[in-house]
Order: structure tokens, then C-alpha cells, then sequence
């Protein structure tokens, strides 16, 4: 995952295959009925090339693995109370909570960019990822560029300050140290 290094309100990240991310439908052991819709719609396909789509596919496949987790540690808990399945559950358990470290990971990358990834959950699983990007509208137009706006306002300096006294910095037309 490599992320442009420029303003992250007018840059986004992008996808390159580094992050180890892989689509978990590409595996032998994919579960279909774990996997979550995207928007309420079928994920992108595997090989899709859109950065949307990809930052997607990489927050389908955790909640995936979510859903897996979560899954096993259901069936856990329908054996009868022993010891080995307190200890299974505790397991179990872990296992979930390393996915979600995954996830908050996810969420973290992609947060400043403007990505936003909730779940929709019915009885413990995700069924639906609701997903937004900064970088389109609701309509899923792209955005424009961000504007800069500037204003001039005039804050007076008390009798007998000078501006290179003060001890924060100030840049602007028309500020003069001299």
C-alpha cells in the first residue's frame, strides 16, 4: 500500500499490491455466504483497477475474515461447557481480535483520505459495507479541487507591541518587522 505524500486533503491513496492485500474469493477455501455486499451491491470484481474499488475490496476482505472468525467462534460455542471449550473460545476470541486490529489498521489509513467503511451487522456478521470516499460525491461524481480562500482581517496589536515580540509567528501580506 503506498499512499501519495502530499496534501491528504487533495491526494488519496493508492493501492499497488505492496500491502499483501489478497481478494479472499481468489483462495480455494472462499466462503460465499461470509463474504459482505459492497454499497448493497456485489463487490467489484477481483481484478478491478479503480482506487474506490480497491480500497474496498481491502475493507470486504476484512470484514471477511471477520465474518470467519466470527463464524467459528459461534460454533464454539454451541459444544457444552468444558475446559477445552473455554479454552477454543478464548482462542476464538483472539483470533477475532487480531482481525479487528486489521481493520482499525484499514480505518486508519484511509480515514485522512476521507474513506469511511460501516458495517451493516445482522445477528454477529456483516451482511453490508456501507462505504463513502472523499474524493466523489454521493452521486459518485469525482470531486473538484479544494479552493484556497483568503481573508484579510485586521487585529490591532496592543500600545507600544511590536510584531517581532510576539511569541508565535506571523506571515502575511503586510506584516513588516522592520
Amino acid at each position: 500500500m503506498a499512499i501519495n505524500h502530499q496534501d491528504p486533503m487533495t491526494s488519496t491513496p493508492e493501492t499497488d499490491g505492496r500491502s499483501g492485500f489478497q481478494d479472499p474469493r481468489s483462495r480455494s477455501d472462499f466462503l460465499p455466504q461470509h463474504y459482505p455486499r459492497a454499497n448493497g451491491k456485489d463487490a467489484p470484481p477481483i481484478d478491478a483497477a479503480a482506487q474506490n474499488d480497491r480500497i474496498l475490496l481491502e475493507f470486504l476482505a476484512v470484514y471477511y475474515e471477520l465474518n470467519r472468525e466470527y463464524s467459528r467462534l459461534v460454533e464454539v460455542r454451541k459444544r457444552p461447557d468444558s475446559q477445552q471449550r473455554s479454552e477454543a473460545e478464548r482462542e476464538r476470541l483472539q483470533a477475532i481480535e487480531k482481525v479487528l486490529v486489521l481493520r482499525d489498521g484499514l480505518e486508519d489509513r484511509y480515514a485522512p483520505f476521507g474513506v469511511i467503511a460501516e458495517p451493516v451487522v445482522q445477528e454477529g456478521f456483516t451482511v453490508d459495507l456501507k462505504a463513502s470516499f472523499g474524493n466523489v460525491d454521493t452521486a459518485g461524481r469525482r470531486r473538484s479541487d479544494l479552493y484556497t480562500i483568503t481573508a484579510y482581517v485586521p487585529i490591532p496589536l496592543p500600545k507600544g507591541a511590536k510584531v517581532e515580540d510576539l511569541p508565535i509567528q506571523i506571515e502575511g501580506p503586510g506584516i513588516s518587522t522592520e
